[in-house]
Parts: C-alpha cells; sequence; structure tokens
C-alpha cells in the first residue's frame, strides 16, 4: 500500500505581511515548507507540493528535491484536486493512502500524522486529527456591539492538518462536488455517507497564521 500525500501550499497569505506565499516565508533560517516536509516525508512515499502560480521555481529551491511542484488553484479544494491528479496520473491507487497536510501546519508531529494513517489502514475512510478548544467562546457580537453568547466549547474540537484518506473516498468526493466551498476535504468525504474518524491531534499542528504565530513556530523548530 502506498502513502501519498498533497502539500497544500498555494496560499498567499497576506495576514503574515511578507511579499513572498506564506509558505516560503522563512521560520529558524528557512522556508515554513521545507519544515514541513521534514516531517509528511518520514511517512508519505510520494509528495506533491502545491505551489503558488508564478513561484514555482521559488517552490522548487524550497521542496530540495524532494516533492514534485504542480501549481495550485484558487481555492484549497481546487488545489488539493490538482494534487490528487498528479498523484493518479502516477499511478495511486483507489486502495492506496493519502495525507492531505496544510504547509502552514508545519511542525505537526509525525506521530499524530501515524495515528491518523493508522486509522485508515485499519478500515476508515478518512481520519482527521482533532484537539480540544481551550478557549471560552461566545457568539458573534450583534450589531450593537452587544456580547455574544456563550458556547459550551466542551462538545467542540479544533480541526488539524493532515487529513488522511482512502484514495478512492477522496477521489469520489471530489468529482461529486466540484464546486464545493467546504473549508476541508473530511466534509465533502462525509456528505457521501464515508466513514471518518477523529484522532488525536497535536498543540504543534498550530496553523501560521498571523506574525504572532511566526515566533511560536521558530522555538517548535529549534525544540524538534
Amino acid at each position: 500500500m502506498t502513502i501519498a500525500a498533497v502539500v497544500t501550499a498555494a496560499g498567499l497569505g497576506t495576514r503574515l505581511g511578507y511579499a513572498v506565499p506564506k509558505a516560503l516565508v522563512p521560520v529558524a533560517g528557512r522556508p515554513l515548507l521545507a519544515h514541513a516536509l521534514d516531517r509528511v516525508t518520514r511517512i508519505a512515499d510520494v509528495t506533491i507540493v502545491t505551489a503558488t502560480a508564478g513561484h514555482e521555481r521559488d517552490f522548487a529551491d524550497a521542496v530540495e528535491g524532494r516533492a514534485r511542484i504542480v501549481t495550485g488553484g484558487d481555492s484549497r479544494q481546487s488545489s488539493v484536486w490538482a494534487g490528487l491528479q498528479a498523484l493518479l496520473a502516477d499511478g495511486l491507487a483507489e486502495s492506496d493512502v493519502v495525507m492531505v497536510h496544510d504547509a502552514a501546519r508545519a511542525f505537526m508531529p509525525t506521530g499524530a500524522m501515524r495515528e491518523a494513517v493508522a486509522a485508515v489502514e485499519a478500515g476508515a475512510d478518512a481520519a482527521v486529527p482533532v484537539v480540544p478548544i481551550v478557549d471560552t467562546l461566545v457568539t458573534a457580537p450583534l450589531a450593537d456591539g452587544t456580547y455574544g453568547q456563550g458556547v459550551d466549547r466542551d462538545g467542540l474540537r479544533a480541526v488539524q492538518t493532515p487529513q488522511v484518506f482512502r484514495v478512492g473516498a477522496l477521489v469520489a468526493a471530489h468529482r461529486a462536488a466540484p464546486t464545493a466551498t467546504a473549508t476541508d476535504d473530511a466534509m465533502l468525504v462525509r456528505a457521501l455517507g464515508h466513514s471518518v474518524v477523529a484522532t488525536e491531534g497535536h498543540p504543534w499542528g498550530l496553523k501560521v497564521t498571523h506574525e504572532a504565530d511566526l515566533a511560536l513556530a521558530a522555538f517548535i523548530a529549534e525544540q524538534s
């Protein structure tokens, strides 16, 4: 059984305030994408990286020969589909396993990744790492600024990546909803009635989104 990976890295990441795509932003002297591949390639037999259009050469330098580059689409979903099509063209079978991982979650420990892969190998159609929510939650303020209603966080979890799939289930989900606006692939797979299980995530699987996240990412890079 082949374990493949699609690393989504085509986003611009404008909230970080850099002139380069987010995946190329340096952390501890190396692009965020390079850190992500340090972990993904310990598990995946073959890896595709979806690159920001016009920056393919920069991405090729960042992957250091460890992954193949394909140009990403206008949305995360279209980028995943582009990566998946490249893997299928290379002979990936429907019975194989594919990890879909965000380059922005570059420091997700391999142990958490392996747990999600193992769940699919054991029979699930998909597995998603999740973590408890530690912040107090309220609904959005009203138009007049009135404080929102409290939300019970005990019944909620935050979703991380890599999301791991049986290839056939993910392909079917993308073909069934080519223009969907789901924020992750697990939603598409579950909409078709496939089994999706939750596995244990990790605090280091945070998504680098704002400039302040880079300081924490640099700390994690030094520890791992």
